[in-house]
């Protein structure tokens, strides 16, 4: 490569001399910023001024432009492995959302504010986990996200902010996995047999109420078996009446009534009184 070559790929991205990376303004040529970045200009290295949207010019020479793109942009943190407050190890991944709030101070603060972005969320995802019990992570799952950026510090300093941060997977050893599937399992099975204990106690209860209506109303049971008569067909039935005596009155019961001697006896006469 040609000594000039050489020279205007330094000057566009200016990857040497301590200026930021960015690409360089000729004298007089346009440049432009989209809408959705600030431009940082520089001259010689010193920052001059932050552009706006739309097209510029500079009549002078040594000008370097560094368009920061301003819309958000998705943070992703591969699984940690952490252990938690009780001494389990779990491999927990997050993601979420960052943004830039200061371009200039994204750009001068730091050499990489996403990478120092990265270690302030790894740093507060494991001082998360190591003051949590895995119970609660299970649990509580829903509430890690905003506990996760309440924790991540020095954001402003860097010239960002985090919109959301979200625990996405938590990943458990194997024989943690294991034993908590006993655990449903045996939660189930226990569900199961009581509701068939409920079952069976409400088909009881409603069996004792039909035998107390029955023996309270004798007329029901023929009823039901007309019913069950008309539903069903091809079967012969024989309903048969009460045997002679069934349900007659006790003897002691009937009045006693008047006899009369049979014919032939003699009465006995009264005795008369001497005169």
């Amino acid at each position: 490569m040609r000594p000039m070559q050489t020279r205007q790929m330094m000057r566009q991205f200016r990857s040497i001399g301590g200026e930021p990376t960015g690409r360089a303004v000729h004298r007089g040529r346009r440049v432009r910023v989209n809408q959705w970045e600030e431009g940082l200009l520089f001259r010689h290295g010193r920052l001059e001024t932050v552009l706006g949207p739309g097209p510029h010019r500079r009549w002078a020479s040594g000008f370097t432009l560094r368009a920061v793109d301003m819309r958000p942009w998705v943070v992703l943190v591969p699984a940690q492995e952490v252990p938690t407050s009780d001494g389990v190890s779990v491999k927990v991944t997050v993601a979420g959302q960052a943004r830039v709030t200061d371009a200039t101070t994204y750009v001068t603060a730091t050499r990489d504010a996403e990478e120092a972005l990265y270690l302030a969320v790894q740093v507060a995802l494991r001082e998360l986990v190591t003051t949590t019990t895995v119970e609660d992570l299970l649990t509580n799952r829903g509430d890690l996200g905003g506990r996760l950026v309440a924790g991540v510090h020095g954001l402003e300093a860097l010239g960002l902010a985090l919109d959301q941060l979200e625990v996405k997977d938590i990943i458990l050893p194997g024989e943690f996995k294991r034993a908590q599937t006993e655990v449903l399992v045996a939660r189930a099975q226990g569900t199961a047999a009581l509701e068939r204990a409920r079952g069976e106690t409400a088909a009881l209860r409603a069996l004792a109420n039909a035998a107390r209506m029955a023996a309270d109303s004798p007329a029901l049971m023929q009823l039901r078996l007309l019913q069950q008569l008309e539903a069903s067909s091809g079967h012969t039935v024989v309903i048969g009446i009460p045997p002679l005596g069934v349900g007659a009155p006790p003897p002691s019961a009937v009045p006693p009534e008047a006899t009369t001697p049979a014919e032939g006896v003699s009465r006995p006469r009264p005795k008369r009184a001497p005169a």
